[in-house]
């Protein structure tokens, strides 16, 4: 099912676990990494969808690095990146929220410690880390 998704404006995207947190950025080796926001209610920072085939290239409104501002998934994470080497995110909508995948991976997170967020093929839910379900709020 497909996610209502205006292109080109700014939306914060808060996971539906109930904590009410929005995706975020920190630098890690000289890369900004994303991760959910340290603390309960905050929204983290606005992101704009760019249509892209079928999908988005996601770009988040704030970086520590100039240009660096597209999600492409790493081995060890989900990073901001230069435009022209942002991933291309496919939306879905699930009764828990809206789901991003990219090539077959699915957006999740940790779900303790820092929620540093991954694409992965496949997980054990509850283990350490849990798929990624988001709701869209407009800015």
């Amino acid at each position: 099912m497909a996610v209502d998704i205006t292109p080109e404006i700014q939306y914060y995207m808060v996971i539906t676990n109930g904590s009410g947190r929005g995706i975020s950025r920190e630098p890690y080796m000289n890369w900004d990494f994303c991760l959910l926001a340290n603390n309960a209610g905050d929204k983290g920072y606005p992101v704009v969808f760019h249509t892209r085939g079928t999908g988005y290239a996601i770009e988040m409104t704030s970086s520590n690095w100039g240009g660096y501002r597209y999600l492409q998934r790493v081995a060890t994470g989900v990073k901001l990146v230069q435009e022209g080497d942002a991933h291309i995110w496919v939306a879905q909508s699930h009764t828990k929220g809206a789901s991003f995948t990219t090539s077959g991976a699915s957006m999740v997170y940790n779900t303790s410690g820092k929620a540093w967020l991954y694409a992965e093929e496949s997980i054990l839910p509850n283990l350490g880390r849990d798929f990624a379900f988001w709701t869209l709020d407009k800015v």
